[in-house]
C-alpha cells in the first residue's frame, strides 16, 4: 500500500520537510483500530519558521459604519483592544519580526499606531484605494520577500486548542507541493463570517485532516503563500480568489481545519457577539 504524499501523512504528527526514505511496516495501536500500512516511509528534518508576515488592513470597513467614518476598521475596538491588535500577538509569539501591513482608508492614523510598535520591524504598504485582498497582496509584493508568508485579515480574532495555527501551518506547508495551504474554520462553531464561496476551495481532497463531522468549513482569513503567485497576477484591484482558483487549478491549493475557536469582527453584530463570548471565556483561555 502506498502511504499519502508528505504533507498528508505528517497531519499531526510535526514536521513536513522530509528527506531519506527506507522501508517500513506501522502498526496503529489497538485504540486506532486495526491495520498495518507498508511502503515508503521517509525521516523529517526540522521545520524552518516562516519569517514574514502580512496584516491586510487597507479595506473601508463600510459595514462597521458609522465607527469606519472616523477610525480605520483594524483600529475598531474590540474588548477594549483594536481589532488588529490580537493577530499582532499571535505573530509575536509565532516569533515573527517583519510584519507588512497595506493601508489605504485613514491610513494616517494606522501609520501613527503602528509607528509604536519598538518589537517588530513594520513595513506599510500604501494603498491610494484599497486594492482588494488579491491587490493588495501584488502591490506588497516587493516586501515579501522569496520564501512563504503568513497572510492575516486584521478582523481576525482565534485561540488554539493544543498546538498554535501558525506551528500547525507551518508544519504543513510542503514548499514543493503548495502554494496557498489556508486555515479552514469548523462553521457551525464560527463567530461571525462572510457568506461566499467557501465550498469551491475547501474539499476532502484538498483539506488535511478532514472531519465530516466538523464540515462544512468556511476559508478563516489566516494562512500561508508563497509570493511567486504575484508574478504574473493581474494589476490594480482584483480578489485574492483569482491567484486561489488558479492554483485550485494546479492542485496547489491546500486547507488545514483549525482547532481552537475563531470570530471575524467586520460588522458591530460580529463584535457584540465576540466581546459576549470573550467575556464569557477570555481568549488566552480555552474553551470548555
Amino acid at each position: 500500500m502506498n502511504l499519502p504524499p508528505p504533507a498528508q501523512s505528517c497531519a499531526g504528527w510535526g514536521a513536513c520537510h522530509f528527506q531519506k526514505s527506507f522501508s517500513a511496516t506501522i502498526s496503529f495501536p489497538a485504540a486506532w483500530g486495526d491495520g498495518q500500512i507498508e511502503g515508503e516511509i521517509n525521516s523529517f528534518i526540522p521545520v524552518n519558521k516562516i519569517k514574514t508576515a502580512m496584516l491586510l488592513a487597507a479595506g473601508y470597513g463600510t459595514r462597521l459604519k458609522p465607527l469606519t467614518d472616523h477610525t480605520p476598521k483594524p483600529l475598531v475596538p474590540v474588548a477594549g483592544r483594536p481589532m488588529l491588535e490580537y493577530a499582532l500577538d499571535k505573530l509575536r509569539a509565532y516569533g515573527i519580526k517583519e510584519v507588512v501591513i497595506n493601508v489605504s482608508h485613514l491610513k494616517g492614523q494606522l501609520h501613527r499606531h503602528l509607528a509604536g510598535f519598538n518589537d517588530l520591524r513594520v513595513t506599510i504598504s500604501e494603498e491610494a484605494e484599497p486594492l482588494e485582498t488579491g491587490g493588495g497582496l501584488k502591490k506588497a509584493a516587493p516586501f515579501l520577500g522569496d520564501g512563504p508568508v503568513f497572510a492575516i485579515n486584521s478582523d481576525i480574532l482565534w485561540s488554539d486548542a493544543g498546538e498554535t495555527a501558525l506551528n500547525r501551518l507551518t508544519q504543513q506547508w510542503d514548499d514543493a507541493r503548495m502554494d496557498f495551504l489556508l486555515l479552514a474554520q469548523s462553521k457551525a462553531a464560527a463567530v461571525g463570517h462572510d457568506q461566499g464561496e467557501d465550498h469551491l476551495f475547501i474539499k476532502p481532497e484538498n483539506t488535511l485532516g478532514w472531519n465530516t463531522a466538523d464540515a462544512p468549513y468556511i476559508i478563516s482569513g489566516i494562512g500561508v503563500f508563497h509570493p511567486r503567485v504575484l508574478r504574473d497576477a493581474p494589476a490594480g484591484k482584483f480578489s485574492v480568489k483569482v491567484l486561489w482558483l488558479r492554483a485550485l487549478a494546479q492542485n496547489r491549493l491546500f486547507c488545514l481545519p483549525h482547532h481552537g475557536r475563531w470570530f471575524q469582527t467586520g460588522t458591530l453584530d460580529d463584535i457584540r457577539k465576540t466581546e459576549a463570548e470573550l467575556r464569557r471565556i477570555p481568549l488566552s483561555e480555552p474553551a470548555i
